[in-house]
C-alpha cells in the first residue's frame, strides 16, 4: 500500500472524528466523557473497518484501471504491411493498428522489417531531420545488402515498448511538411559510401509516403517507408562499408562516424566485429549463392500480384472503423449480378443508399433492385426523369422526384418490365 493514499485516508478519518466531537462538546462539555468518546471512535476506526475498506477500494480501483489499460493495449487490431517493392499501389494504414514485430532475414526475398517512430526527429529542422533519416536508412540498407536480404524500414511506427500508451509495431504516423526533405536525404549516399555507391543507389528505393487514416483527427500523417532490394546482379562478391552521418550539437554540424561493415542479426543491425571480419568475407560467396537461389525460386513460384480489394473496400466504406457510420450515405453503380452474388448482399441492402445507377435492365424483376424492394421502398427513375424543364426550379425538381425521401433507383440501360417509351442506352 502506498503511503500517499493511506495518509490522505487517515487525514479524512480524523476530520470526520473531529466533526462528530464538536456537537458532543456543545451538549455535554465533559472532558472525561469526551476523551472516552474520542478513544471509542478511534478504536473503531483502527479496528474497524472504514480506513481498511477505503484503502482496499483504492487498491482495487488502481488494479482495475491498470488491467483495463493493459487490455486496451493488447487488444489493438493487427494489420499487414504495404506490399513490398510494388509500384503504384493504392495503400493506406489505419492509426493505432499494429504491424507484426520486427524481423530478421528469413528467405532473403521475404523482407525483414525495422520500425522507427521518428516522433521527435520529424519536428526538427531540415538539416537535423535529414541526417537522422539518412543515418537510419543507410544503417539498415547496408546491413541488408551485406546479408543479401530484402528489407523495409518503416518511419512512423513505434519501435519500443517504453513509449507509454503504445505497443511495439503500433502505427502512429508522422507529420510530413515537405516530402522532398526525405527524398533528398538519400543524397548522403554519395558522402557516406566510399566505393560502389551506385550499387547502394540501385538497391535503396526512394521513400514511399503511406497515408495514415486517423479516426479522431483530420491532420494528415504518413508512414514513410524505404525498401531495400539487393539484387544478386548488383551486390555479387561485394561487401559494403559505410560512414553514418550524425548531427553533432557540440559543433552544430553533420559529422561522419568511422567506417563500419554492418549486417542484420535477428531483428537488429549490428557492426561486424574484428574477430568475425575474416569469416564474414570468406562467406560472401555462400551468401551470394543463397541469394541467387532465392531469386530463382521467387521467379518460378511467385503468383501474380493483386491488391486486396476486399480490405481496400472495407477501409474506404468504414473510414478504418469496425462499423459503417449511420451519417454516411452511399451512391452505387452496378450492372447485372449473378444469382450467387445476390445471395450475399444483406450487408449492402442495410446501408444508407442515396441512389443507385443500375445498368441491368432486368434488375427490378430478378436482380439487385428486386432484392432491395423486398426490404425498402425506392423511387424508380429513368435517365429521362432527370431532364430539368425550363419552368421548374432546382428545389421544385428535387421535391418532384422525392430525392431525399427514399432511395432513387436510376435505370441507366432501360427496364425490361417497362412498357412505355424509354431510352435504353446511356450516352
Amino acid at each position: 500500500m502506498k503511503l500517499g493514499p493511506a495518509h490522505l485516508i487517515i487525514q479524512k478519518r480524523n476530520e470526520l472524528i473531529n466533526s462528530k466531537q464538536k456537537p458532543q462538546e456543545k451538549i455535554k462539555p465533559n472532558p472525561g466523557k469526551n476523551t472516552e468518546d474520542k478513544q471509542h471512535i478511534n478504536q473503531k476506526a483502527v479496528q474497524g473497518h472504514p480506513a481498511q475498506t477505503s484503502v482496499r477500494n483504492t487498491e482495487d480501483s488502481v488494479e482495475r484501471q491498470t488491467a483495463q489499460e493493459q487490455c486496451v493495449l493488447t487488444s489493438k487490431e493487427d494489420c499487414r504491411p504495404r506490399p513490398f517493392d510494388q509500384e503504384e499501389i493504392d495503400f493506406i494504414y489505419v492509426k493505432n493498428r499494429v504491424l507484426q514485430p520486427e524481423s530478421g532475414a528469413f528467405n532473403l526475398t521475404s523482407p525483414c522489417h525495422e520500425f522507427k517512430s521518428l516522433s521527435k526527429a520529424s519536428t526538427l529542422d531540415r538539416t537535423r531531420l535529414q541526417a537522422k533519416f539518412a543515418k537510419e536508412v543507410l544503417k539498415f540498407a547496408t546491413g541488408c545488402m551485406n546479408i543479401r536480404t530484402n528489407g523495409t524500414i518503416h518511419f512512423g511506427v513505434m519501435d519500443s515498448k517504453e513509449d507509454a500508451g503504445y505497443v511495439h509495431g503500433e502505427i502512429i504516423g508522422i507529420a510530413v511538411q515537405e516530402k522532398d526533405i526525405y527524398v533528398d536525404a538519400l543524397d548522403y549516399i554519395e558522402r557516406s559510401i566510399s566505393s560502389d555507391k551506385e550499387h547502394v543507389r540501385q538497391c535503396v528505393r526512394p521513400p514511399r509516403f503511406i497515408e495514415v487514416l486517423d479516426r479522431e483527427s483530420t491532420e494528415k500523417r504518413y508512414v514513410v517507408e524505404v525498401d531495400i532490394v539487393p539484387s544478386i546482379s548488383i551486390v555479387k562478391s561485394k561487401v559494403y562499408v559505410v560512414r553514418l552521418p550524425n548531427f553533432k550539437e557540440s559543433t552544430n554540424k553533420v559529422e561522419f562516424e568511422k567506417e563500419a561493415i554492418l549486417r542484420r542479426v535477428g531483428s537488429k543491425t549490428e557492426p561486424v566485429n574484428d574477430k568475425d571480419l575474416s569469416d564474414f568475407y570468406q562467406r560472401v560467396r555462400d551468401r551470394d549463392a543463397q541469394r541467387e537461389e532465392a531469386e530463382q525460386n521467387q521467379f518460378l513460384s511467385a503468383p501474380d500480384f493483386c491488391q486486396d480489394l476486399g480490405r481496400k473496400l472495407k477501409v474506404l466504406m468504414t473510414s478504418g472503423k469496425k462499423f459503417i457510420e449511420k451519417e454516411k450515405w452511399f451512391i452505387f453503380v452496378t450492372n447485372k449480378l449473378s444469382p450467387n452474388d445476390l445471395c450475399s448482399i444483406d450487408w449492402l441492402i442495410n446501408m444508407n443508399v442515396f441512389c443507385v445507377f443500375d445498368f441491368d435492365p432486368e434488375s427490378k424483376t430478378s436482380g439487385l433492385c428486386s432484392k432491395y424492394l423486398q426490404q425498402h421502398a425506392a423511387n424508380m427513375h429513368s435517365l429521362q426523369s432527370y431532364r430539368l424543364s425550363g419552368d421548374m426550379s432546382i428545389n421544385e425538381f428535387t421535391s418532384h422526384l422525392h430525392l431525399f425521401d427514399q432511395t432513387s433507383w436510376i435505370f441507366c440501360n432501360g427496364r425490361s418490365d417497362f412498357k412505355g417509351n424509354e431510352t435504353h442506352v446511356m450516352k
